[in-house]
């Protein structure tokens, strides 16, 4: 009797275990991220401390972060465990969260969070402009100001002004997490990877899919990086883009030493007579200005495009030939051809510039 009743408790205890190690982690990724989990083989990491880890790959080239945090969420007269791992970019993006097998999110009223509050978890975390930074715990719900975010923090009512940016039930979860997400560790990241900064890792956060890590890469070109070819291609492509924001953004941040390569200059030009937006035009054209010199390759090709031109991309030619001390005759010759244009405006400007010579 007594080895059948052992058996059954084997029995049941294994069938326990099977359960737990047969359900799936908890595990949700941003948009744009490539969703892994730590747990990969062939990759090297870099520790920071004892809780926050660099991916890189087998080549050294930094890919991701991601830290582990055992802490507690703290409402309702007493703090619930929260163990939870969470992801970065190189540049500082929210990539997404795991938790360990087993573990789970809950609620105030102890209710596990279902998928889709999950899913406007992960929502509101990917989310960097969200007015928590400027919200106080006391403040989640309507409690006195002397709350804190401790044992003595109380429940009650959400507040109007979070209500909406919160998973229902789960105020301090979400503020707790997003802090997390926001807090010291994305400034370590983001100053790190930016004293670290070189052109591979440049690379690797310029292609990616998401417009914020192009954006941070865009905004810390410096002219200590090495010049080479494929990031000299993509800043092309992106100010070629069809996103205006991100085509400005590639425009204003050419580097320097990019000025004094003339094949650059050129198909920047060409790349400025394509383009349709006035800003990344104008942007360009400060570039442009900024060169030590201009080829004659570019100069042949903007003298050329001078009769089809609009009246505003003349204004700039000519002040680029002032710029640049343009005094050849074939190009003087281009510019007096224009004193027959229809347009008023154009002629006065090149009235003024033969004026100057």
């Amino acid at each position: 009797m007594f080895s059948v009743s052992k058996y059954v408790l084997l029995l049941c205890f294994l069938a326990l275990v099977s359960c737990y190690l047969l359900k799936p982690k908890i595990k949700y990724y941003a948009k744009n991220s490539d969703g892994w989990s730590v747990q990969l083989n062939n990759k090297h990491f870099t520790s920071f401390g004892d809780s926050l880890f660099l991916r890189e790959t087998s080549d050294g080239i930094p890919e991701s972060f991601y830290q582990h945090f055992s802490t507690g969420v703290c409402f309702d007269n007493q703090c619930r465990p929260l163990d939870i791992i969470l992801y970065w970019s190189i540049s500082g993006r929210y990539l997404g969260f795991e938790m360990p097998r087993g573990e789970f999110l809950s609620k105030t009223d102890h209710d596990p969070f279902s998928r889709k509050e999950y899913l406007q978890l992960n929502q509101i975390l990917s989310d960097a402009n969200l007015p928590f930074k400027d919200i106080k715990y006391h403040e989640l719900m309507n409690q006195p100001e002397s709350s804190t975010e401790s044992v003595d923090a109380i429940s009650g009512a959400t507040s109007e002004r979070i209500k909406d940016i919160v998973v229902k039930n789960a105020a301090y979860t979400t503020f707790k997490l997003w802090k997390l997400v926001y807090g010291e560790s994305q400034k370590f990241i983001e100053q790190y990877i930016e004293k670290h900064l070189n052109t591979s890792n440049l690379m690797t956060i310029l292609n990616s899919q998401d417009r914020y890590d192009i954006f941070w890469g865009l905004t810390h070109m410096k002219d200590t990086l090495s010049f080479s070819i494929p990031l000299k291609n993509r800043l092309l492509s992106l100010i070629q883009s069809d996103d205006y924001y991100l085509s400005y953004n590639a425009a204003h941040a050419i580097p320097n030493i990019y000025l004094s390569d003339s094949d650059f200059l050129e198909s920047l030009f060409s790349t400025y007579l394509n383009s349709s937006d006035a800003s990344t035009k104008n942007a360009m054209f400060r570039k442009l200005r900024a060169a030590p010199r201009l080829s004659e390759n570019l100069i042949v090709k903007s003298r050329e495009c001078l009769p089809t031109m609009a009246p505003q991309e003349i204004s700039s030619i000519l002040k680029l030939y002032e710029k640049h001390h343009v005094k050849d005759s074939i190009s003087l010759e281009a510019v007096s051809s224009l004193i027959k244009h229809p347009n008023p405006y154009v002629v006065n400007l090149v009235k003024s510039f033969l004026m100057k010579l």
